[in-house]
């Protein structure tokens, strides 16, 4: 793989922290947020995913040669490169790449990638009362959405077991409970000196597209940790969907 250490993946289910963590991290001076950039889909796309046969990706991604994972690794450089010319790291917040790790993990092997998670039920019913895009199809009934994050975190284990030690996993409530702590954490795992203006994330200047965008303009507040119990007499399929999940 392409061994620049440039981009950074946040990663991990809609409504799980990822634009606060964005933020954090793009209030360093040497960190840039780019936002949700659809480039590292594209790539996949080419290499057929989408495709009616849904072993072709898994295919052409392990017949890649090293000459074509460069290639590939070059192309999403130049495309993140209109960002920032001079920056270290460049952030890229897609939550569903987490789809990609496998892929990403293979173009950029020195890549740091955050995995943002969240209280299972918080998560989910913050996903249930927003009105996402069509993408998002599996938000509007609550035993599917269930379903389907139980589908995500099968897949996070997945990738733990074949990238040992490739995923910092950033948990929401500790980052709430602990915004120091667990910020610094954060710009640790990216391998640059602590900035603290990273503590002062809602000053910092920069366009924000997500559904999120007013709540990273406030400082940290508490009001959003277990807000799924307020409409707990309402939730019995989404509990049952999950499963042992919803007891997290």
């Amino acid at each position: 793989g392409h061994l620049s250490d440039r981009p950074i993946f946040v990663i991990g289910m809609p409504r799980s922290g990822t634009t606060l963590t964005d933020q954090i991290l793009a209030s360093h001076g040497q960190i840039v947020g780019a936002g949700e950039l659809s480039d590292m889909r594209k790539i996949a796309a080419s290499l057929g995913r989408g495709d009616l046969d849904i072993s072709l990706f898994a295919r052409n991604v392990a017949y890649l040669t090293a000459s074509q994972i460069n290639k590939l690794a070059g192309r999403y450089l130049s495309a993140i490169k209109k960002y920032s010319t001079g920056s270290a790291r460049i952030v890229d917040k897609l939550p569903h790449n987490y789809e990609l790790l496998g892929l990403i993990s293979i173009l950029f092997p020195k890549a740091q990638i955050i995995h943002c998670k969240r209280s299972p039920m918080d998560t989910c019913v913050s996903c249930f009362t927003h009105n996402f895009s069509a993408a998002h199809g599996y938000n509007g009934d609550l035993d599917v959405l269930g379903k389907y994050y139980r589908a995500y975190a099968d897949l996070m284990t997945h990738w733990d077991e074949v990238l040992p030690g490739r995923i910092l996993h950033s948990q929401y409530e500790r980052l709430i409970a602990d915004q120091e702590a667990a910020s610094r954490r954060l710009i640790a795992w990216t391998g640059l000196p602590w900035d603290d203006a990273c503590l002062s994330f809602q000053d910092t200047e920069r366009m924000v597209k997500t559904p999120s965008r007013w709540q990273v303009r406030q400082p940290i507040y508490k009001t959003s940790v277990a807000s799924w119990e307020k409409y707990a007499a309402h939730l019995g399929p989404l509990q049952k969907a999950l499963g042992p999940l919803a007891q997290r």
